[in-house]
């Protein structure tokens, strides 16, 4: 793999950032329970997972493709981000924010 120049210095890496900006951006961001993932989401998220990993399938709730137990989002409801719909493949869940 070559090496490019991190977004936000001059810095060389292998990602698209380098590891200190990495750093200074998740923190930057907050604590998963600051952006609201809190324990009420990872719980609800560990149930599906669970559920996933021992062969239950799910399907996306936006677009009714199968969710690779692997990667996957826990969907929100767009307009209450404290109510959840359910597993939601990465496509979906990710793109909500450029469709509003």
């Amino acid at each position: 793999m070559s090496k490019r120049v991190c977004l936000d210095c001059p810095a060389f890496t292998n990602k698209t950032r380098c590891p200190a900006c990495e750093r200074k951006r998740d923190q930057a961001r907050g604590s998963s329970t600051a952006r609201g993932y809190g324990h009420d989401h990872q719980r609800l998220r560990a149930h599906y997972q669970r559920r996933m990993d021992q062969g239950e399938p799910f399907h996306c709730w936006r677009c009714g493709d199968p969710i690779d137990p692997t990667f996957w989002d826990l969907g929100h409801v767009d307009s209450d981000r404290t109510k959840y719909r359910g597993p939601e493949c990465i496509t979906c869940n990710r793109g909500t924010a450029t469709r509003r």
